[in-house]
């Protein structure tokens, strides 16, 4: 009887850390064509939290390897869900460019980061920091259009 007693409860530990754990919340990585990643994050449910990391594009691509690349999730509403997009330079951490992107929800991680539009302003600074140029864009249906081209410090 002791025996039975210890499997039942072993297995009812099993079911209870088991029903605990978030197996919809677990990380989530976008591969290319070539096989490399294109970007990683958590998703859940249909919608990617926190932050995602972006990755270069290509292998060959020289240019983003002085950057890091990140979209900091911060907010959703509705069927989409936003995040703001921050490029630094890698070794000294200063802003490269800033702007937010707009994700349509799915429970396909894949569509979700495919769908990402250009909205509102997105900024690109000197590397004194200073403002280089500002566009404002705004969403119509499926595309981002340039609203105001900014300014340009040049």
């Amino acid at each position: 009887m002791n025996c039975q007693i210890r499997l039942l409860i072993i297995i009812s530990s099993v079911f209870l850390i088991k029903s605990c754990t978030k197996e919809n919340d677990l990380p989530y990585s976008i591969y290319d064509k070539n096989g490399f990643i294109k970007a990683d994050g958590k998703f859940k449910g249909d919608q990617f939290i926190d932050t995602i990391y972006v990755y270069k594009e290509k292998d060959t691509d020289i240019y983003n390897d002085h950057f890091d690349t990140l979209i900091i999730i911060d907010s959703s509403k509705g069927s989409c869900f936003y995040g703001t997009e921050i490029v630094e330079e890698k070794k000294t951490h200063k802003l490269f460019s800033k702007g937010v992107y707009r994700f349509k929800k799915s429970s396909d991680p894949r569509k979700c980061y495919e769908s990402k539009l250009k909205t509102g302003y997105f900024e690109f600074h000197n590397i004194d920091g200073s403002l280089h140029s500002k566009k404002l864009y705004q969403i119509n249906g499926d595309s981002s259009y340039v609203v105001d081209p900014g300014k340009n410090n040049n």
